[in-house]
């Protein structure tokens, strides 16, 4: 039995009541197949299987969208959980796109003391260029009006934004868009390319490097501690001894996720739901924890990082980066991260920085 685990719960697979363009599950031919809703058997199953896998336990609700899994779904996981016993502690966070974040759901989410985060690229003409419904309407308002909603119960939400061709030319829009949000805090993620070669949307790496130098100089300025910047927050981290907080920072950060789709099928991460060659098996069949056990070779596999990397003096930084990534870009795990360049740069001129006399 590990510490700790997160488990992440996709209720309704991969359904979404966004289109947003850079989705690595956009286009998926299996989409379709792992949308259903899940079934009270396999939450049931998902909820007992947990209290064996670990100590302590974040059920982490993904997606697709899962606000669509509807609030009894929910209500459901709450009492499962109290009529379980688990050795540790137990957390429900929910990674939601923020658009049917209503008042009813708010008062929900905050009466069972969930950790909410969203999605949003900046202002809204950034946002809108990429996050859109199905009808081609841009989501940043809704959005918005989502953080508002929620704040007012007096919780935090954090926001994560794709760095996009986009976006990545107007660096100071984008951080004083994502502090006029209202968000508590934010993570960049770099836009990389999906599984079918595409690359749309992805920005020239000394743009990227650009727009982070950028963004540091901006957040540095304002020396606001209410409004960690998860990137940087890593990066410092490190300088003093720490460890990052983000899987994909972390060598054999990868050991402490397992993705279940509403179907009762088992994957490493939530990256890789309705790829059969990455299913680990399915909880209708076997137990988690014989699941997570019996894949112990694939999680190795996943967390072997290029000796390059291991060689290099911020591995306690980035980690390797993620290993979807790694594998998507490189065409295997053992591939050095597509932004390994960008990466480099960024801590280099964080650490620089954050140690210069600037004031």
């Amino acid at each position: 039995m590990r510490k700790k685990m997160t488990v992440m719960i996709l209720p309704v697979g991969l359904r979404c009541n966004l289109a947003c363009s850079y989705c690595y599950h956009s286009g998926d031919p299996k989409r379709a197949s792992c949308s259903e809703q899940m079934s009270d058997e396999v939450l049931q199953k998902i909820i007992v299987d947990s209290s064996y896998l670990a100590e302590s336990v974040d059920f982490l609700w993904h997606g697709g969208e899962p606000l669509l899994a509807g609030i009894e779904h929910f209500r459901k996981s709450l009492l499962l959980q109290k009529k379980t016993s688990f050795v540790g502690r137990v957390r429900n966070m929910i990674q939601t796109n923020g658009t049917l974040l209503n008042d009813y759901w708010c008062e929900f989410l905050s009466s069972n003391r969930f950790l909410v985060s969203t999605s949003i690229d900046g202002p809204e003409a950034i946002n809108d260029a990429n996050r859109i419904s199905m009808n081609g309407k841009g989501s940043h308002k809704k959005v918005v009006d989502s953080i508002a909603r929620w704040k007012q119960t007096g919780n935090k939400i954090g926001v994560v934004s794709l760095v996009t061709k986009d976006s990545v030319d107007y660096p100071k829009e984008v951080y004083k868009g994502i502090i006029a949000s209202g968000a508590s805090s934010c993570a960049f993620h770099f836009c990389s390319q999906n599984d079918d070669g595409s690359v749309a949307v992805l920005p020239k790496k000394e743009q990227v490097i650009e727009f982070f130098k950028s963004i540091f100089d901006l957040w540095f300025a304002d020396d606001n501690p209410n409004f960690p910047i998860r990137n940087f927050k890593n990066i410092l981290r490190a300088m003093f001894g720490g460890a990052p907080i983000e899987c994909a920072s972390r060598v054999g950060g990868c050991k402490g996720f397992i993705a279940i789709s509403s179907g009762g099928d088992v994957y490493p991460c939530h990256r890789f739901v309705g790829r059969p060659k990455f299913c680990i098996g399915n909880i209708n069949k076997k137990s988690l924890a014989e699941i997570y056990n019996d894949a112990s070779g694939i999680y190795e596999k996943m967390c072997l990082i290029p000796s390059k990397c291991g060689q290099c003096h911020l591995i306690g930084v980035c980690g390797g980066g993620c290993a979807y990534e790694r594998l998507v870009g490189g065409g295997s795990f053992q591939s050095v991260h597509p932004e390994c360049e960008c990466k480099k740069a960024i801590c280099d001129y964080v650490k620089k920085n954050a140690t210069a006399n600037k004031r």
